[in-house]
């Protein structure tokens, strides 16, 4: 149900701009890792949430994310990329181990959703926008409706879901209005593909939203649709980076904006079903949009704990990981008590994916061109045990 953020997170810079609101304020946890900014002419990522009702009871209840895509904006070549992630993509989340990447939002909002699509693709994730059930209803509904093809039939009752969910669609093509979008894109059960049809049934209504939004007559509903984002989206990113990137995103083309999803299957774990990525196939997903993965992240071990071999048993694991390991030395001295993890190029990624190989949750920032190595550990006495 995230499709409207896909075609408006840009759009949404004019508009809050021009009606003179605020967007709604962030009561979301503040992040215990450093959120990166983006760099000159490189690209910008967006984690867009599309999330369920949680508890009606308590406007503090934990929320899953129904939906999530990283939308990342090429500002040089004027392009975006949209990866569909599966909700039930078994990854690891910080502090509660492997589990269903729609998780992270319930466990720690935003901020560790943001940081587990990180570590899980290897790239900066630099802003999100997330949107509830009602303000996809309302948002579709201010475009006039979405014409799109309905597979099949789909008929599904849950009244104990929260909401409760009524899903009654003839197959067949039809313009959905907010409340039959929001039943298609939540349809999830007579796919025999799993996650991967939900998937490829969102990303054709998305398609069919891009169209929709970038035809002529939709000019005339901007106003309305702008109340309507300023009431129902949060998001991290300031009015002043809104307005920066939609001026300098005006020109893409529809022929610029391409769709992607992870690769994978559906399992079982340990009587759980999850999605279960390729992890091949993702990283050369990545490496083609991007520009590189994991493997050429280089890496320095220095040992500060003195404890002997300690270095060796680290870079060995790095390796194992994927990692390259250029040096392996001492450290200034043998008194560090916790582990250090220095950025040497200024590339934030590369930083946070060797930390988050060690479980660390913080990185320093200290250039030096002159080493071979992007990231240098600095091994303490809190990871003896390694």
């Amino acid at each position: 149900m995230i499709s409207f953020t896909i075609i408006f997170a840009s759009a949404v810079f004019v508009f809050v701009s021009l009606i003179h609101e605020e967007l709604p304020e962030n009561s979301d946890s503040i992040p215990d890792w450093e959120i990166p900014e983006p760099k000159k002419d490189e690209r910008v990522n967006v984690l867009l949430l599309g999330v369920d009702a949680g508890d009606p009871t308590d406007k503090n209840a934990p929320k899953r994310s129904d939906t999530m895509v990283l939308a990342s904006y090429d500002p040089v070549g004027k392009k975006v990329d949209l990866i569909s992630i599966p909700r039930d993509t078994r990854v690891m989340i910080k502090g509660r181990g492997y589990d269903k990447i729609a998780h992270a939002h319930a466990f720690g909002g935003p901020s560790l959703a943001m940081e587990t699509v990180s570590n899980f693709l290897g790239v900066d994730v630099h802003y999100y926008f997330r949107i509830d059930y009602e303000g996809f209803k309302k948002v579709v509904d201010s475009l006039g409706g979405i014409r799109v093809n309905v597979p099949m039939d789909m008929e599904y009752h849950d009244p104990y879901d929260n909401p409760p969910l009524h899903i009654s669609l003839k197959k067949g093509w039809q313009t959905l209005n907010g409340e039959k979008a929001i039943q298609f894109v939540r349809y999830r059960k007579g796919y025999e593909n799993g996650d991967i049809g939900r998937v490829e049934a969102q990303q054709a209504f998305m398609s069919a939203m891009i169209d929709k939004v970038l035809s002529a007559g939709t000019i005339l509903r901007m106003p309305l649709l702008a109340q309507t984002l300023a009431s129902h989206l949060s998001t991290n990113m300031g009015l002043s980076e809104m307005k920066k990137y939609a001026f300098d995103a005006a020109g893409i083309k529809r022929e610029d904006i391409k769709m992607h999803r992870i690769e994978g299957e559906a399992k079982y774990v340990d009587g759980i079903s999850y999605f279960i990525y390729d992890k091949q196939k993702t990283e050369e997903l990545v490496a083609s949009i991007f520009g590189g993965t994991d493997s050429t992240i280089k890496v320095e071990v220095l040992n500060g704990s003195g404890v002997n071999g300690l270095a060796g048993r680290v870079a060995s694991m790095l390796e194992k990981q994927g990692f390259e390991v250029v040096n392996i030395g001492n450290a200034d001295g043998m008194e560090y008590s916790s582990t250090h993890v220095y950025d040497r190029k200024g590339r934030g990624d590369k930083a946070k994916k060797v930390a988050n190989a060690l479980s660390i949750n913080t990185y320093k920032v200290e250039i030096n061109e002159d080493n071979d190595a992007d990231v240098t550990i600095i091994l303490g006495k809190d990871k003896s045990n390694l």
